[in-house]
């Protein structure tokens, strides 16, 4: 079973329409894959391919500081180590943990000489278990408003992805990426086999692929590239020349398209909906190339 990522170095280029109409595809030329939604802080995915909850619960990856006020002798040492500013004095006293700030470091707990403070488990958020409308298992997760730890759920997504692609002997774990290069891509990339990374013909797409492209070479992974929307400036060129000499040779051009924008709107990948635009004729080769490139 090999795990292909699909990221973008930053949002808003195309990565889940590429993503989506690819687990569309690929599964309709009789590759057997799980699909897994790592954007856990915006999960999209499950939208276009449409998802039969199965299962869902609650994860407890985060740790938050709490306050016995019995216990408390309001010294405020714990206020004043805090770094990030997430205990604050209360009216009587007393200090108040705010929960969005704390990273549940332990610090306050340290110092607390009265034992009135205790770091606990807290939700980070929901794991959820599916099949998308084509058939396809699919994990997906929603991380809790306000938290910080994505990377850790992002994990926890790939990990039960895996698990459930070894169950069934799937070909391919397909994974929509997070975007950026934060902590949740780097749990998107590491331990993977191959990044397809999405980009726009303009510079600072071009710079988010190349950053993202630096973190998946890191990580040992075997690289390559798409160009979504390219004939909307003549700067696919030098994208597509700078990719190919970084070593993420762009396997194909897909021209902007209004009917990925109506497909979108009715929740289902281009491919599936409109296989005769321009757009579906460029995915359905990029599917091939990318079953010939990182699954021969």
């Amino acid at each position: 079973m090999s795990e292909l990522v699909v990221v973008s170095g930053k949002g808003g280029v195309g990565k889940t329409t590429v993503s989506s109409s690819l687990a569309y595809l690929l599964s309709r030329s009789g590759l057997k894959l799980v699909v897994a939604d790592a954007d856990v802080d915006t999960p999209s995915l499950h939208i276009i391919l449409g998802l039969e909850v199965l299962r869902a619960r609650d994860a407890f990856l985060s740790r938050k500081a709490e306050v016995n006020a019995s216990k408390c002798v309001r010294c405020g040492r714990c206020v004043e180590v805090c770094a990030y500013g997430a205990l604050e004095p209360g009216p009587e006293g007393v200090p108040e943990p705010i929960w969005y700030f704390c990273e549940g470091c332990g610090a306050c707990q340290i110092v607390c000489s009265s034992g009135a403070i205790s770091v606990r488990e807290a939700r980070t958020g929901e794991l959820i278990e599916g099949t998308t409308r084509y058939g396809q298992p699919m994990v997906t997760a929603q991380l809790e408003v306000g938290e910080h730890n994505s990377g850790l759920l992002v994990s926890q997504v790939r990990l039960r992805a895996k698990e459930i692609a070894t169950e069934v002997d799937a070909g391919l774990l397909l994974v929509d990426g997070a975007p950026g290069i934060g902590c949740p891509v780097i749990s998107s990339l590491v331990g993977a086999d191959a990044a397809l990374i999405v980009a726009e013909p303009t510079p600072e797409s071009l710079r988010g692929a190349l950053r993202v492209l630096e973190v998946a070479k890191h990580f040992g992974l075997r690289t390559a590239s798409v160009l979504n929307k390219s004939d909307i400036s003549d700067f696919w060129r030098k994208a597509e020349e700078v990719l190919a000499r970084e070593g993420a040779p762009v396997l194909a051009k897909v021209p902007y398209d209004k009917a990925v924008v109506e497909a979108l709107a009715q929740e289902r990948p281009v491919a599936e909906l409109y296989p005769a635009s321009r757009a579906s004729e460029v995915l359905a080769e990029l599917a091939f190339s990318v079953k010939e490139y990182f699954l021969a």
